[in-house]
């Protein structure tokens, strides 16, 4: 593959890396050399972050370079052929490149890449369109374990050192390579002729439980495999536990990296938990295909890897474990979280130009992965799913160890279903937004019309090419809306709803109660009623529809039965509570009380998980409900894994008990069990206990990945969003030095700092003008509506 950024500009291609690191593992450094096998019409430039070169050579011939800043320049003219470049390291101090990832008294070294990382580690062409053939060898500590993407070729010890080399690797790009080194514990599986591993930081306790995982990965495989008409091309796939990760994992090609809650299931392990297992095991194992097999030109579209692998892993999951019914946790998360931020103006297209490195992190956010695989829902609804599935196999099979973009993948699905998806597509990934569509009758007729949703209130005049799914009388119609207003022909419908089990992305506004009534005559199923109340909240977020038009549409969600729904409720309510809690404090309370007697009732994993989440969040509204809670902290490990965030969080309430709190989170063996007790500590009622906790948080006691999940649990304590504002300001300059180079900080802060700072708008607006963190745009625009959401609850 090759790039030229300009006309007359050097174009440079690199055919294989042959990289060997010596690994002073308790020094934290390493020493390199490269042999690169390139061609280029000039003088060659290669990245190169934090590094020392300390010779080029080519042949035996001395080469001249430079290191100018993140590049290094060397002298070849027209060049074809290996060129040798000695250099030096330190281990990285943050979250990406050759980091350390530390446990107990011990550590791992482990890589992450993406998005332009690898150039911490060696000095390359760092670009996903220059895909190369890598041959990895490592010299390190004797004692200790490698591993790579490939197999392991060779391994010979060297009295207390030893070198492994690994088998060359197919052409990928440079931020799928992985090197982990360190004492790891091996599991052993396999699945048809790919041999199947997992691995995770050898230590005294706390074993990493992972026979649940091979059970995913071989069950998606079995899926994809079928799926895409390609097997999975590398001889073996490793699954690996790392201690401290920025994100939830890495799609390394054969070396798929993971936080250890996101490996380790056993008999304690609530089924909230284990379903985010297998969500993201198949989220990852599809970037086998699509990312790594396959991979985008240039990060313009790394929507496309994010969006198609979180569309897939749910399509994988929903196959594997039918009864989960993982589409309603879709439309939940990743349809709903994209809503919300893709409301602001502060948003960004699908498809957003990317012309420096700086700017790739920030693109991994509720857009690339949330509103990306709600559009691919929306257009395998419109083509129908045999022939979105033959497009994909097309695309595939001509990309295969290449790069393509989005629009290889429409030219492919327009192909197989002979409709017009590139029309469609290219109009919603090149715009930021999404539309409501107005709905209303007039003369035996619907009146249809579109125009941009702003959370923002007020209007904005665009159109998308809208595929409208209907149900009238029980008929489905289907069209596509791509002007502003529409005229459909219907004679006195008696039952209507649009947007059939909203796989399409906009909401809809019935304008009028007549047709009102007709929707809720319809036959609606939960992802219809789930719709429904989304679609209010967002109504009412922006001003379309007043809180008692809102509290009279929620007041139809009384004693829920469906899961979805029931589940949608309470998370509104919930909000609303961290927004208005005097306000919403009592309604709330009534509705997870009843709630919480229904789904005790039933039986099923997702009741469980519900059952959990809305007994959680009434002991936060009710001190009745947490003293009751309370009572069974002691014999915590016969209460159902489900269950024991509420009995944590109930006892934190009842006793303020922080020393305790703190005593189990020192003896706890797995993340999930540590996070309930971060989660207890961060909810007392005493705001000097929480803000003791948040300054805990930042010691090395506690994960850094973890420390973003304090933070919500301590948005979520009514009690306590002064300290937690005022501890976020004392340390705004460590958070973002803790997660620079990722996108943590600006989605903590955009999620919520603007909840803290409901009632303090005047107060956070000054503080980012004064410190401009990366998300502050988005975190203020938000935080104006959620303040002005609450004036309006209170006038009410």
């Amino acid at each position: 593959m090759q790039q030229t950024t300009q006309a007359g500009k050097t174009v440079q291609h690199v055919n294989e890396y042959d990289l060997f690191l010596d690994v002073d593992f308790g020094g934290l450094k390493f020493t390199g050399t490269v042999t690169a096998n390139l061609e280029s019409t000039g003088d060659i430039s290669l990245d190169a972050v934090g590094l020392q070169v300390l010779g080029v050579k080519s042949g035996s011939r001395n080469l001249l370079f430079k290191q100018e800043g993140n590049i290094v320049n060397i002298q070849t003219g027209k060049f074809s052929g290996p060129i040798d470049i000695e250099y030096r390291g330190k281990v990285s101090e943050n979250l990406t490149g050759l980091y350390k990832a530390p446990y107990g008294n011990g550590y791992i070294l482990t890589t992450h890449f993406e998005a332009a990382n690898a150039r911490q580690l060696f000095p390359c062409l760092d670009h996903p369109a220059y895909k190369a053939v890598f041959k990895l060898t490592v010299r390190t500590d004797a004692a200790l374990s490698v591993l790579s993407n490939m197999p392991v070729a060779s391994e010979k010890k060297e009295g207390a050192r030893k070198t492994v080399t690994f088998e060359k690797t197919p052409k990928m790009s440079t931020y799928l390579l992985y090197v982990g080194i360190g004492k790891f514990v091996e599991n052993h599986d396999h699945h048809g002729k790919t041999e199947l591993y997992t691995a995770y930081a050898a230590r005294p306790t706390g074993a990493i439980k992972t026979e649940f995982s091979f059970e995913v990965a071989k069950k998606v495989l079995d899926f994809y495999e079928s799926y895409f008409g390609l097997p999975y091309t590398l001889p073996k796939l490793h699954q690996v536990a790392v201690p401290e990760f920025a994100y939830g994992a890495m799609e390394n090609w054969g070396a798929i990296t993971y936080r250890e809650i996101l490996l380790h299931v056993d008999k304690d392990t609530s089924f909230r938990a284990k379903k985010d297992v297998a969500r993201v095991i198949a989220h990852e194992i599809a970037h086998m295909w699509f990312g790594d097999l396959v991979t985008m030109k240039w990060w313009d579209d790394l929507w496309l890897n994010e969006s198609f692998a979180t569309f897939m892993g749910h399509k994988a999951v929903d196959r594997s474990y039918p009864k989960w019914t993982v589409w309603q946790d879709f439309v939940r998360t990743q349809t709903a979280g994209a809503m919300a931020r893709d409301g602001l103006r502060s948003t960004h297209p699908i498809m957003a130009r990317v012309q420096k490195p700086e700017e790739i992190e920030e693109l991994f956010d509720e857009i690339s992965y949330g509103k990306g695989a709600s559009i691919l829902r929306m257009i395998e609804a419109y083509i129908g799913p045999d022939m979105f599935e033959k497009g994909v196999q097309g695309y595939l099979q001509q990309f295969r160890y290449s790069n393509a973009t989005g629009k290889d993948l429409w030219n492919h699905l327009e192909q197989a279903s002979g409709t017009e998806v590139s029309r469609i597509m290219e109009g919603w990934i090149s715009k930021a937004g999404y539309p409501v569509v107005t709905v209303s009758l007039s003369k035996g007729q619907l009146f249809l019309e579109q125009e941009r949703f702003l959370l923002t209130g007020g209007t904005e005049k665009q159109t998308w090419p809208i595929p409208v799914t209907m149900t009238v009388d029980g008929k489905t119609k289907q069209l596509v809306f791509d002007k502003e207003t529409m005229m459909v022909d219907i004679s006195d419908p008696n039952s209507l709803k649009l947007n059939n089990d909203q796989t399409g992305f906009y909401v809809v506004y019935y304008k009028g109660k007549e047709v009102q009534e007709l929707v809720w005559k319809s036959k609606l199923s939960a992802l219809d009623k789930w719709g429904l109340v989304s679609d209010a909240m967002g109504f009412l977020l922006s001003g379309r529809i007043s809180f008692k038009e809102y509290v009279s549409l929620t007041g139809r969600y009384d004693n829920e039965e469906e899961y979805l729904p029931a589940f949608e409720v309470s998370d509104q309510l919930d909000l609303l509570y961290q927004i208005a809690p005097e306000e919403i404090r009592n309604a709330s309370r009534r509705f997870h009380s009843s709630e919480l007697r229904i789904f005790q009732a039933k039986k099923d994993e997702n009741s469980s998980l519900l059952k959990g989440i809305l007994a959680a969040r009434l002991v936060l509204l009710d001190d009745v409900h947490a003293r009751e809670q309370d009572s069974k902290y002691k014999d915590l490990e016969r209460v159902e894994p489900d269950m024991r965030r509420s009995v944590v969080i109930g006892y934190a309430r009842s006793s303020n008990d922080y020393d305790d709190l703190m005593d189990q989170f020192k003896k706890s063996k797995t993340d999930e069990e540590r996070l309930r007790y971060l989660e207890g500590l961060a909810s007392l009622k005493k705001p000097e206990l929480v803000a003791k906790a948040l300054e805990f948080s930042l010691s090395e006691n506690v994960k850094r990945q973890d420390v973003r999940n304090m933070v919500l649990y301590a948005t979520a304590n009514p009690d306590a969003k002064s300290v937690t504002w005022q501890w976020f300001k004392n340390n705004a300059e460590k958070l973002d030095m803790m997660y620079k180079g990722t996108a943590q900080l600006s989605i903590l802060i955009r999620n919520y700092v603007s909840i803290i700072g409901v009632g303090m708008a005047g107060e956070v607006e000054r503080f980012f003008h004064e410190h401009p963190l990366t998300g502050a745009d988005a975190t203020v625009e938000r935080l104006r509506i959620y303040d002005r959401l609450a004036k309006t609850i209170s006038a009410a």
